[in-house]
């Protein structure tokens, strides 16, 4: 279990904290919207948080473990978030350790290699 704070950067003191079901090793995109997107666990789920409490809004399960950058983008009006999933080089070795140093306790992930794209509602 690993956790994932929220800090400010004006007074230093933590906001929230939210429990994970392993390290994160991806970026975070923060929207104007008040709504962060992240991936990074070995559980392969991409997901939304409230920017102010740190509740999960939305998860979605890919393929692979998500390593990458989100990126925000609009067509005609619509927003959408897009994300490559696919665990790498640097993560999948960490990977290996991590289950080396404890037996059992996290999961293999694939390596893959998709984007995907969600519709922001």
């Amino acid at each position: 279990m690993s956790k994932y704070f929220d800090w400010r950067i004006d007074s230093g003191k933590k906001v929230w904290t939210t429990n994970l079901p392993s390290f994160n090793w991806g970026p975070v995109l923060a929207t104007g919207g008040g709504v962060l997107f992240a991936g990074g666990t070995n559980d392969r789920m991409f997901r939304a948080f409230d920017a102010k409490t740190g509740k999960i809004l939305w998860e979605f399960p890919t393929g692979s473990g998500v390593a990458a950058v989100p990126v925000s983008f609009q067509v005609d009006g619509k927003q959408y978030i897009a994300v490559q999933s696919g665990w790498g080089v640097d993560s999948a070795g960490m990977q290996a350790q991590l289950n080396g140093a404890f037996p059992g306790k996290y999961p293999e992930v694939p390596e893959g290699g998709a984007v995907w794209v969600f519709a922001v509602r």
